[in-house]
């Protein structure tokens, strides 16, 4: 009995052996098998290669938000302003006008105050003669400042050119908003208030920039670079009007959008088309090819290997497979969010009578909107000058979901050299 078992098992397996070795000798089977291997290899790659891609399949936020830069920018940014708190009161000065002046409203935050690191971060690395042509406008944005944190630190009475307050007849309704929990309409009215007060220094330019930022080291002279480059390419185009530069904005928001994927399937279709259309008329012309490439491998190829590898196409992620490069590029759209903007002057006074208290919206929303009606061009530089560090948001608890998500991937792609300087 025993016997007779091994015998039956021996021939099964014989007859699968050899079942196996047929399947393997078809050239359909073999084809197929060579690109499995090869799609596994190219999706190790791409998971290895795109992690920080938010567009992709293969991001991986566990690993995409380390600061593998920002660490290291935070640590030198909170090394300078440790280092300002020994200078004395109002030692900073600057021309007039100034290149740009920078606003900078901030409010206290119920854990960890940003502010000090973003005033650090701009600071840190400039020249006297870069520093001289700056006018650092700070907004302490409490009717008490003492609420803030950062009302009693010694370095405040040394770096800002201005601490500005509020006039006395915005008080009262200061305070209903602070403490009706109006955070939108008083960020608005900050915002506005501050886009002012900068207005008013002459400056050539206005960066308003939020007060949970890291500025690349370097950033000013690349974001001047980046805007004298805008006003080439402005030149270029009479009639036409300008808003602001971002220097930040998140790479989420650039991946295969809805409402082109009628385009994407169209171009799938015309490779998919030329493929297996090329192949046909090789086959046709050459008896050696027909060797090759049987009917049943054209047909394998056709089926699964042009389809496997356009879904891999779309799951690298746009971002990856399309990136910007470095350089200024018109983003009217999808260029979420504000957390740094330089204003040219000659837009401002316009801006500033379109601006409405009333609306609840943010301010990113209100001055796209604005630009919309307007056809105003918004630019931005690539890669991002700012970083956005802030985990807890200063609009309230419902906005603290999506806060700490707010990040630049390319930001991370700046290098330390060994004289402290960065580079892409």
């Amino acid at each position: 009995m025993r016997l007779h078992q091994s015998i039956v098992l021996g021939r099964a397996e014989s007859e699968w052996h050899l079942t196996f070795r047929y399947m393997m000798s078809r050239a359909p089977v073999k084809l197929l098998a060579c690109f499995l291997i090869f799609y596994l290899f190219l999706t190790q790659y791409y998971r290895h290669a795109n992690y920080r891609d938010p567009t992709s399949f293969f991001f991986d936020p566990n690993r995409a938000y380390e600061g593998t830069y920002s660490m290291g920018r935070i640590r030198e940014a909170d090394a300078f302003i440790k280092s300002a708190e020994l200078l004395p009161a109002d030692l900073t000065t600057s021309q007039q006008p100034p290149a740009m002046c920078i606003g900078i409203a901030t409010v206290a935050r119920r854990d960890e105050q940003y502010v000090r690191r973003t005033i650090g971060s701009l600071l840190d690395g400039l020249t006297d003669e870069e520093r001289r042509t700056i006018y650092l406008n700070i907004l302490i944005g409490h009717t008490e400042l003492i609420k803030h944190p950062i009302s009693g630190d010694r370095w405040i009475r040394a770096l800002p050119n201005k601490v500005l307050k509020y006039k006395e007849n915005d008080v009262p309704r200061i305070k209903n908003w602070e403490e009706g929990g109006w955070y939108r309409n008083k960020t608005i009215f900050d915002y506005t208030y501050l886009l002012n007060d900068c207005y008013s220094t002459g400056a050539r330019y206005i960066a308003m920039i939020e007060d949970d930022t890291l500025a690349v080291e370097g950033w000013y002279p690349r974001a001047l670079e980046a805007l004298r480059n805008i006003e080439t390419e402005m030149s270029r185009r009479p009639g036409r009007s300008w808003v602001f530069l971002r220097l930040f904005y998140t790479e989420d928001l650039f991946g295969w959008n809805s409402e082109d994927w009628p385009i994407y399937v169209f171009w799938s279709f015309v490779t998919w088309v030329l493929t297996t259309s090329l192949m046909i008329f090789a086959r046709s012309r050459s008896r050696a090819v027909q060797n090759f490439m049987p009917n049943t491998s054209v047909l394998a190829i056709s089926v699964v290997c042009i389809p496997a590898l356009v879904a891999l196409f779309f799951a690298c992620g746009r971002n990856s497979i399309w990136p910007l490069k470095p350089g200024i590029h018109e983003m009217n759209k999808n260029g979420c969010c504000s957390q740094g903007y330089v204003y040219p002057r000659d837009i401002v006074a316009s801006l500033l009578q379109k601006t409405d208290l009333e609306t609840d919206w943010l301010v990113d929303m209100m001055v796209e909107k604005i630009s919309d009606k307007e056809g105003w061009i918004r630019w931005a530089t690539t890669p991002a000058l700012l970083q956005h560090i802030g985990s807890t948001s200063s609009k309230g608890y419902g906005f603290d979901q999506t806060a700490g998500h707010l990040w630049n991937f390319g930001f991370e792609s700046y290098q330390k050299s060994h004289l402290g300087r960065s580079y892409v």
